[in-house]
């Protein structure tokens, strides 16, 4: 597969799923702001109707009412980052540091429609999934793989990509970006 690469199965992601059910009030703590559960259809930069739960731990910032968060730099952790580190601590081993991130809950049979990440933030970063609990089908520029808990992939989010909760419980994963480097997994 060219647009997706597992990189690695079998990740213990347990104690990560235990800090989780330690803080669930992390969960939609920037409901003030508009997060990827609060999008609708845009005209101008296409973003679909997103069933997904969100918990930031880095997120977008903008300088001004009226900036795009899709073409600014600014990356700005939250309360959570310091509840969360678990998964930092899993990170490490595969990233040296990363941009904008979070957790994504999908119920079950949930989709997240075909879309891409668009914004000259995206031109520069490597985007990666490490799946955390449930079982989802990730389509990316037409290529179908199958992930499960303790699965870290990278895709490429520059084309059309989606996915569908296929399992019996609800899907969380983390979706995290780092700059673009060829040492990347």
């Amino acid at each position: 597969m060219d647009n997706i690469r597992v990189i690695e199965t079998g990740i213990d992601v347990s104690k990560i799923l235990e800090q989780l059910q330690q803080f669930p009030e992390d969960w939609g703590a920037q409901k003030g702001l508009k997060d990827v559960g609060d999008l609708v259809e845009d005209k101008h930069y296409g973003f679909p109707k997103i069933e997904a739960g969100v918990l930031q731990m880095i997120m977008g910032g903008i300088e001004k009412h009226g900036d795009y968060v899709g073409d600014t730099e600014i990356c700005v952790p939250t309360p959570a980052f310091f509840h969360h580190t678990e998964i930092i601590n899993v990170l490490k081993k595969y990233v040296k540091s990363i941009s904008r991130c979070g957790f994504l809950s999908l119920p079950v049979g949930g989709e997240v429609g075909i879309h891409i990440d668009k914004g000259t933030y995206y031109l520069t970063r490597d985007r990666y999934h490490l799946a955390i609990q449930g079982t989802y089908d990730y389509t990316v520029g037409g290529e179908t793989v199958r992930v499960e808990p303790g699965t870290l992939l990278w895709f490429n989010n520059k084309l059309p990509h989606g996915t569908k909760n296929v399992g019996d419980c609800i899907r969380i994963t983390f979706v995290f970006d780092v700059k673009h480097n060829p040492s990347n997994p």
